[in-house]
């Protein structure tokens, strides 16, 4: 989920988003953490679990976690997983919340669609992953997947791992400190391990003074590796010049991926062309109203027949273009028609 524009390695930094009045407002001056230490605490945490859901407006899920919980139970898609350190983590927390679901019902949808989607999957990519729940839930729901984590912030990133063992997942994931969008540039990212919780906010936009650096590959790039994953499975994939041929197998391999990089979803695209060419993953993507570049983003995935669903709180709505919803963040990107898909047993208007 923390994804912001890839700079040259060694370029100077100009500015430090930490450091600026916006970054001082939403931590409250640093009243942010001290205050939600205090609410966490057992002597108060009790009154605010009565308190809270009975105030209209209130978006819950944004209120922390009791202080001594280590882990949270999640379920989407009829499958349980665990997400541990919910104080620290804002998806988990919200699993606290919702007594086992996210609470935004658009949020809880989202999951048990790309969890759907997923059923049948080879490979799932997680890029902007945060601390990988939705990797945990596809992982979950389908024990013969093989999953692939992408997030830059190395406290985010040791979120990830965290969960990942947490779940018994190790031999089934990797996990890559790493971007996915221009390949062969560097970013600096704060470490991420300050504040009030680990940081899903970071944008294209941003600035980080810090020592800590990552290297962005390409989409393009993990093609070969996916497939070879894919060919260690399958005989019926045959090599060529190193890297497997898909056209040599009765179906073609199963990849699904979801995308969440804070309005840097056109550099993925734009440098995986050769990937969504010869895969055509089902992909959801969040996709802002106030970052987003739909028209580029539509040249990136319309020669290659996507069909474009914006996700609602209980159904997918077909639409011809992509046009950003205010408060509707995610889009679903597939090869199947409006008729296809509710054959398949999805709600679409």
């Amino acid at each position: 989920m923390n994804k912001s524009l890839p700079v040259s390695k060694g370029a100077t930094v100009v500015n430090d988003h930490l450091r600026t009045f916006t970054a001082r407002r939403q931590s409250w001056f640093g009243l942010k953490l001290p205050v939600k230490i205090a609410l966490a605490q057992p002597a108060l945490h009790p009154l605010l679990r009565m308190i809270a859901p009975r105030i209209r407006g209130l978006k819950i899920g944004r209120l922390p976690a009791p202080i001594e919980l280590t882990e949270i139970r999640g379920r989407a898609g009829g499958a349980d997983f665990i997400l541990v350190e919910p104080f620290r983590c804002e998806i988990a927390k919200e699993f606290y919340w919702g007594r086992g679901r996210r609470t935004e019902p658009e949020d809880a949808f989202a999951l048990d669609l790309m969890v759907a989607l997923s059923a049948d999957a080879d490979v799932f990519l997680d890029i902007g992953a945060y601390t990988g729940v939705f990797t945990m839930a596809v992982l979950a729901a389908n024990e013969n997947v093989r999953a692939h984590v992408f997030e830059i912030i190395p406290a985010v990133v040791a979120g990830a791992e965290k969960n990942v063992e947490r779940n018994g997942f190790n031999s089934r994931v990797t996990v890559h400190p790493t971007g996915v969008g221009s390949p062969d540039t560097w970013m600096k990212v704060p470490i991420g391990d300050g504040g009030s919780a680990l940081p899903s906010f970071y944008s294209s936009d941003m600035r980080f003074d810090s020592d800590a650096e990552v290297r962005f590959t390409s989409l393009d790039a993990l093609l070969p590796e996916v497939l070879a994953e894919i060919s260690d499975r399958d005989p019926q994939l045959h090599s060529r010049d190193g890297v497997p041929d898909v056209s040599s197998r009765g179906e073609a391999p199963c990849v699904t991926v979801k995308i969440d990089v804070e309005g840097g979803e056109n550099d993925v695209f734009a440098h995986g062309q050769d990937f969504l060419a010869a895969l055509h993953p089902d992909i959801l993507c969040e996709v802002l109203d106030d970052r987003a570049k739909p028209r580029e983003l539509m040249g990136h995935l319309g020669e290659h027949g996507y069909h474009y669903y914006l996700v609602g709180e209980d159904r997918l709505y077909a639409r011809t273009t992509i046009r950003p919803d205010p408060r509707l963040r995610d889009w679903l990107f597939t090869l199947k028609s409006p008729d296809q898909m509710r054959a398949a047993g999805y709600p679409v208007d």
